[in-house]
């Protein structure tokens, strides 16, 4: 039995032009209508997660920023913030490093780009973020009025961001986890928390077994949630690693695949 169905927006839940599929929608729908809850997992800030919800069939529960907030019915279950020490540490390392660096907020987000990333980052989001220097959780807080809960980096060179992802690892230890959301994405995150964690509290808190609960992924940072959710699909433009800890490879986010899994598997 399903009783919460999560999934990942950005290659999971949307199209590659950020829409929703029209068999997707009626998937949901239909979920919603037989009493399971529906909610979104991402690596976006929370305010973003809302402007999502507006595409859905329903009200849904809401995990931001990888696991460090998760919202539902307008109360906080889980808030978590970077510490100001991991944030300072890696944003010196990286910036100059690549394209664009970004200090994630529950409401919005600063940004230290000038080139295309500060566009796709918009179009993303439907918000322009705070162009400033991100370096200093301080100047984010007089900025945007809070502080931040992840630091993002992105950049075209994969290679590259593999290579300072091993870095950084090396250098935090336990103050701060790292980890990829896509080939261009690098993320630094309050330690211990991912969407397998997220989805752990969510069951706690409100006593729903994690064999009723379904996970929807396609990368590195839903490893944890597919493989904590008692069933696991990972969708079929999904990383290797992300594939093998699922349970069921459904089709591509341009192909409604979390609609085809739920039908194939009888959820709905």
């Amino acid at each position: 039995m399903a009783s919460i169905i999560f999934t990942d927006i950005d290659g999971t839940l949307l199209h590659d032009d950020l829409t929703l599929g029209s068999r997707t929608f009626e998937a949901l729908r239909k979920a919603d209508e037989k009493g399971i809850i529906i909610g979104l997992s991402s690596g976006r800030y929370l305010a973003s997660l809302f402007n999502i919800e507006r595409m859905l069939p329903c009200k849904v529960m809401k995990i931001a920023v990888n696991g460090a907030l998760i919202e539902y019915n307008g109360s906080f279950l889980q808030d978590i913030r970077i510490s100001d020490k991991a944030y300072r540490m890696c944003a010196s390392f990286l910036r100059g490093r690549c394209s664009s660096l970004m200090g994630f907020t529950s409401r919005r987000y600063a940004i230290d780009a000038d080139d295309e990333w500060f566009a796709i980052q918009a179009a993303m989001m439907k918000q322009e973020g705070v162009r400033m220097d991100i370096t200093d959780p301080d100047a984010i807080e007089m900025a945007i009025g809070e502080r931040p809960c992840k630091l993002l980096a992105k950049d075209r060179d994969a290679e590259k961001l593999v290579r300072f992802g091993k870095e950084l690892k090396e250098m935090l230890g336990d103050e701060a986890d790292v980890v990829s959301s896509s080939t261009m994405t690098l993320e630094v995150l309050p330690h211990g928390v991912n969407k397998g964690k997220a989805i752990a509290a969510i069951s706690e808190k409100l006593s729903i077994p994690l064999s009723d609960m379904v996970a929807f992924g396609d990368w590195d940072n839903d490893i944890g949630m597919l493989r904590t959710a008692g069933t696991g699909i990972c969708m079929a433009n999904g990383s290797e690693a992300a594939k093998a800890a699922a349970d069921f490879v459904t089709l591509s986010n341009n192909e409604d695949g979390i609609a085809y899994a739920l039908e194939k598997l009888g959820i709905i």
